[in-house]
C-alpha cells in the first residue's frame, strides 16, 4: 500500500506534480489520466509519466487484443439481441409505440453493462508492467473541494507533498 495524500481541489482547479514519472522517476514527457467516478460526476487528472512508461502503457498483450475485439463485438451484439427481443416482448404485451420507444434503451443498457465487463476482464489480462504502472498512482476518492490520491512512488510523494503544501488536508 501506497501513501494517501488529500488535497484541497475544486473541479477545474490545478493540482502541481512533479515533473518525473510517478512510476519510474525519470524525467516526464507525457500524462496518465486518472480518473473516478461517484455517481454522475467524473474527476479526471493527468499525472506524468515517461516515454518508456507511457509506451508500455499503450502496449496490448495479445489476450487484451482479443478481448477488445470480442468486447466490442459482444457490445453490438448483445444491444441488438436485448434491443429486439424487448422490442417483441413488450409488442405482445403493450402497444407497438411503447415497445418502440422502450426497446432501444434496454438495448444500450445491456450493451454498456457487456462493454463494461469486457475492459475489466481486458484489465485483468494485462501484463504484469502495464497493471504496475497503473498501480503507481490512483484517485482514492473526490468531493467538489479535495482530491485523494495514493501513490506507490515515495520519491514522487514527497515532492508532490512539497509542491502542494499550501493545500494539504488531513487524509
Amino acid at each position: 500500500m501506497g501513501r494517501i495524500v488529500k488535497v484541497k481541489v475544486r473541479p477545474g482547479g490545478r493540482v502541481r506534480f512533479p515533473g518525473f514519472c510517478v512510476h519510474c522517476s525519470q524525467p516526464a514527457v507525457e500524462v496518465m489520466a486518472l480518473s473516478r467516478r461517484s455517481g454522475r460526476r467524473t474527476r479526471s487528472i493527468d499525472v506524468p509519466l515517461c516515454a518508456n512508461c507511457f509506451r508500455e502503457l499503450r502496449l496490448e498483450s495479445g489476450e487484451e487484443e482479443r478481448l477488445r475485439r470480442l468486447g466490442r463485438a459482444a457490445s453490438v451484439g448483445v444491444s441488438l439481441v436485448v434491443a429486439i427481443l424487448a422490442f417483441l416482448l413488450l409488442n405482445a404485451l403493450l402497444s407497438f409505440l411503447i415497445a418502440l420507444l422502450a426497446a432501444p434503451p434496454l438495448g444500450l443498457i445491456a450493451g454498456l453493462g457487456t462493454r463494461h465487463y469486457s475492459r475489466r476482464k481486458r484489465l485483468e489480462a494485462a501484463r504484469p508492467e502495464k497493471k504496475a504502472i497503473l498501480a503507481s498512482a490512483r484517485m482514492v476518492e473526490f468531493s467538489w473541494r479535495a482530491a485523494t490520491f495514493e501513490f506507490e512512488n515515495e520519491d514522487f510523494s514527497d515532492r508532490f507533498l512539497e509542491l502542494n503544501q499550501e493545500k494539504l488536508m488531513e487524509a
